[in-house]
């Protein structure tokens, strides 16, 4: 009898290990930034410097434990599709130029976005 249990207990160990291997790992969108194109993210105020380069960075991380699956994530930067594949957690960069006036970066399919304003050069406001 005991012999018996301890196989039943073997044969039950053995299928939930087995069955780990189904599950997948999540990848999920963290956020996205602008920065500069060396990774350095944007400050809310920082000076928009027209002879700097810019980028988008995007942000995923993981969920759960399992098989890791690649995920792809459809990013609009200005009207832009771009496409990144994520392998796991981590953040990828997209080289940009920001344009004139508002500059706008979603995730889409999520709540993630960020928003920058570029004003033209030597705009001014005249004060009385």
């Amino acid at each position: 009898m005991k012999n018996y249990l301890l196989s039943f207990l073997l044969l039950l160990c053995l299928h939930a290990a087995c069955g780990r291997d189904d599950d997948e790992v999540t990848i999920e969108a963290l956020g996205v930034d602008f920065a500069y194109r060396n990774g350095e993210i944007l400050g809310e105020g920082d000076c928009i410097d027209p002879l700097q380069n810019y980028a988008v960075l995007v942000h995923a991380t993981t969920a759960n434990f399992g098989t890791l699956r690649p995920k792809e994530f459809d990013v609009i930067v200005n009207d832009i599709l771009y496409s990144l594949t994520f392998k796991g957690e981590g953040t990828k960069l997209i080289p940009i130029d920001l344009k004139e006036g508002e500059n706008l970066a979603k995730i889409a399919g999520t709540s993630h976005e960020a928003r920058i304003l570029k004003n033209l050069p030597n705009e001014f406001e005249l004060v009385n």
